[in-house]
């Protein structure tokens, strides 16, 4: 028997040897006496109160969570028809592995203020970083007409779709880690740094602005002078409208100094609905791109993303993705089934199909559980 299948069968023991309610009720739940589906349809997507609960620092306005240990975990199995090592062709690790352990803890600081831990303890099947890790502080009072946010910590950057932690696919956005000449920068690596948030993210117009140093994590480049990023939006019903910007300098090889800037735009419809899409667009410039001969170059990528919900616990997605930079022009496609086996757990069957330059085609099934 193979090492994730006995990991596997723990999990299942692990989860499924405990009482029923108390297997649904990871630390959020525990926290306010709900059951994962007030947040969740399967895991880890979101519905329209998961989304305001986190909108919100992750509390309920005006009420005081209860006692619970402040600790919670999520597991995650994968196995592909290729390696999933980040190696050559994926080598350095097997086809089937532990994907992700992941801890997260959580709470209240006074009436307004709250704190989060998410902590990788495997990332991809080798050992993990912190992710998010910081305290946010509703500046006015919760009655207030425009509410006011500070965020202080890592955590990440603000865009029209999540790039990780509430991605339902194995494969990740392209868009996201897609980086440009020898500049390490992406959307997908949280960033160090302070936000602030004017309005409600899921009604009407609000504004966000972030400022941190610019670096990029596991990098080795000098941190150079302070990047900075703003986000606006307006939700209007069952649409979303959206644009950002984010610029920042880095010192390629220590010396040449890479003044970059990318820009997006996204188009949600549907969000909380039986059928959404979501679409985002990026454009990016860098004044010195090392692969390209110390010479200024473009970049683009994007994406559009279906998903159907058959009932509460079956969904589909679609998901037609490319990037273009000085690397070369790729594109994949990414056909996704997905179960929710009970409130806390998931299994995911997927299908990619890229072509950067040649074409190919992986499979990937996942399994997912919360505690």
């Amino acid at each position: 028997m193979r090492k994730w299948q006995l990991a596997l069968g723990f999990v299942f023991l692990l989860i499924w040897g405990q009482p029923q309610r108390a297997a649904a009720i990871p630390l959020f739940a525990h926290q306010y006496a709900v059951t994962c589906a007030k947040c969740h349809s399967a895991i880890p997507h979101l519905n329209e109160f998961g989304a305001a609960f986190m909108a919100n620092g992750d509390r309920i306005p005006g009420v005081q969570p209860g006692a619970a240990f402040p600790i919670s975990a999520k597991v995650n199995l994968a196995d592909s028809s290729e390696n999933l090592g980040s190696g050559p062709n994926g080598a350095g690790l097997p086809k089937a592995i532990v994907d992700e352990v992941e801890l997260f803890s959580a709470g209240a600081i006074g009436g307004r203020a709250s704190y989060f831990l998410e902590q990788y303890v495997v990332d991809g099947g080798e050992p993990g970083e912190i992710r998010d890790a910081w305290i946010t502080d509703r500046v006015n009072p919760w009655t207030a007409r425009i509410p006011v946010y500070v965020q202080g910590g890592s955590f990440t950057l603000p865009l029209p779709v999540d790039p990780e932690t509430f991605r339902d696919t194995y494969a990740d956005y392209t868009p996201y880690v897609q980086t440009v000449g020898e500049n390490p920068f992406n959307f997908k690596d949280p960033k160090m740094g302070l936000r602030a948030q004017f309005g409600d993210s899921l009604r009407g117009p609000s504004l966000q602005l972030f400022g941190g140093p610019g670096y990029d994590r596991g990098d080795a480049l000098p941190k150079t002078g302070v990047d900075t990023m703003i986000y606006a939006q307006d939700a209007m019903g069952p649409f979303t409208l959206s644009a950002y910007r984010y610029d920042g300098l880095r010192l390629l090889g220590g010396a040449i100094p890479d003044r970059f800037e990318r820009t997006g735009y996204g188009f949600t419809y549907g969000q909380w609905t039986r059928f959404s899409s979501e679409f985002v667009l990026e454009n990016g410039w860098d004044s010195d791109c090392a692969a390209a001969g110390h010479t200024g170059c473009s970049s683009s990528g994007g994406f559009e993303q279906l998903r159907y919900a058959f009932n509460r616990r079956l969904f589909a997605e679609a998901r037609y993705e490319g990037t273009n930079d000085p690397s070369g022009f790729t594109r994949d496609a990414v056909l996704l089934l997905g179960y929710g086996l009970s409130e806390n757990s998931r299994a995911t069957i997927e299908d990619v199909i890229a072509h950067s330059p040649l074409t190919s085609n992986t499979m990937n099934v996942q399994f997912s559980v919360a505690y």
